[in-house]
């Protein structure tokens, strides 16, 4: 389906745009855009656990912001959590399109479903992200178990993938604004930044050039 055409142009284009448009629109469009923050979130997470710290609990909110609370153990490692979540994102749309062009489609929507649940079973502990974890199961189940067919599923997993890709590069480039404009509200590279006596312009820049790379080696793919 992804190679076929509508009115002569292809549907990859048409999804590309949705993803993009999208997170624009009020409340049905920044629903979706918590793809992206999970993912994000997850990398805090695992980065705590990987520098033998704890996951106390992940919130989601509407407006598409999440927190994950952890506790480290030592400075250094609280840098590396702070780090962790921008980088771990863009990573993870690489992945999502190397996933893709191995033909895994059904694979990446269960892997996404899995992951998403696993944090919900773990961490995630306010109301919205309840909801919000319960309906994106619900939709890929109906996905999974009631169409069965590849070319729902196929758009399912491309859309996803173009989610956290394109939110991937978005929110960096968010960031950078803030950490020019207002940086105390600049969330992580804030953070970094009072971690590290390093500017949370600097930290925003490396952030933005990484999901910049990121994104070329995901078009790289498909040239």
């Amino acid at each position: 389906m992804i190679g076929s055409q509508l009115w002569g142009i292809p549907v990859i284009y048409y999804l590309i745009a949705v993803a993009f448009l999208l997170p624009r629109i009020p409340v049905v469009g920044k629903f979706f855009n918590i793809i992206n923050t999970l993912v994000h979130e997850f990398g805090h997470a695992l980065f705590a656990l990987l520098c033998n710290g704890q996951v106390m609990k992940i919130q989601i909110f509407s407006d598409t912001s999440g927190v994950t609370v952890t506790k480290s153990r030592s400075t250094f490692a609280s840098v590396i959590v702070s780090m962790a979540g921008y980088p771990f994102a863009s990573l993870a749309a690489f992945v999502c399109f190397f996933t893709l062009k191995a033909g895994y489609e059904r694979g990446l929507v269960l892997a996404l479903s899995i992951l998403f649940l696993f944090m919900l079973i773990l961490w995630i502990r306010n109301i919205y992200g309840v909801v919000w974890v319960v309906l994106f199961l619900s939709i890929n189940a109906f996905l999974i178990f009631y169409f069965k067919k590849t070319g729902y599923i196929q758009l399912a997993a491309w859309f996803y993938s173009l989610m956290i890709l394109i939110e991937s590069v978005w929110s960096t480039l968010v960031l950078l604004f803030l950490s020019i404009k207002n940086k105390s509200q600049a969330g992580d590279a804030t953070n970094l930044a009072k971690f590290t006596r390093i500017p949370a312009v600097v930290w925003a820049l490396l952030f933005t050039a990484f999901a910049a790379f990121m994104a070329y080696e995901v078009i790289a793919l498909f040239i």
